[in-house]
């Protein structure tokens, strides 16, 4: 009877702790890529706000950064191009901005309201990570509406629940079967990060104006480039 109680105790442990993969990362030249989707094609409001601290303290991405953007509409999208989180990917047609990207949520730079509205891409300046050789782990921080899928380096990191589960998404509204509440707090705005958290690797629904908080392991001080597998989703796991 011991060994069979000991038995499932290692079963459900086992399941309920996934294995990641791990994100490499570099001392410079880390390249941020944010997909943030729309529940549908008049939506009211679309945004997302990220900050990356690693575990030694210090903030790498904040709301504010630079961005390059591209806004999904209609008659002016990237169809099914699905390489424009990665390195090599031209984005110098691509508009200049400011961290995040939106409109009436948690936008630092204002797209217009067009009722013609899919998704907006966003690429972050390279960006560096102090003392890179001795971190182990990241936690990004998003406040977003309706959906969002995040890449580092060229990997996939998370993705929010309501997002397809596998694939990148494609430009337009329909990716998600709901949506979610932003802090609505536009920005820059220190004040979001101290809106509750959520855990998203429960599945559960993330609270209205949440914020969603997640931490993963990082490979330090390799050289940066498209190694590793995704490392995680919210909602559902990949292992």
């Amino acid at each position: 009877m011991r060994i069979f109680t000991i038995f499932i105790i290692i079963v459900v442990l086992s399941a309920a702790t996934p294995v990641l993969a791990q994100i490499s990362i570099g001392s410079s030249g880390n390249l941020l890529a944010v997909g943030n989707y729309n529940v549908n094609q008049d939506s009211s409001d679309l945004g997302a706000v990220i900050q990356i601290e690693t575990d030694k303290g210090d903030i790498v991405v904040d709301e504010g950064d630079p961005v390059k953007y591209f806004f999904n509409q209609s008659d002016n999208n990237l169809g099914n191009e699905d390489e424009w989180m990665l390195f090599n990917y031209d984005d110098s047609d691509w508009e200049d901005g400011l961290s995040a990207v939106g409109y009436s949520c948690v936008q630092t730079t204002a797209v217009p309201d067009t009722n013609d509205q899919g998704a907006i891409y966003s690429r972050f300046e390279l960006f560096s990570i102090p003392g890179a050789s001795s971190v182990k782990s990241l936690t990004i921080r998003i406040d977003y509406d309706d959906g969002v899928v995040v890449w580092l380096n060229g990997e996939e990191v998370l993705r929010s629940q309501f997002v397809a589960a596998k694939g990148v998404p494609g430009w337009g509204w329909g990716q998600l079967t709901t949506d979610k509440e932003s802090s609505n707090k536009p920005g820059p705005d220190p004040s979001r990060w101290k809106q509750p958290v959520s855990n998203i690797l429960t599945g559960a629904d993330n609270p209205e104006g949440s914020i969603i908080e997640y931490t993963f392991d990082v490979k330090p001080g390799l050289s940066v480039g498209p190694q590793g597998k995704l490392a995680g989703t919210w909602g559902s796991l990949k292992r």
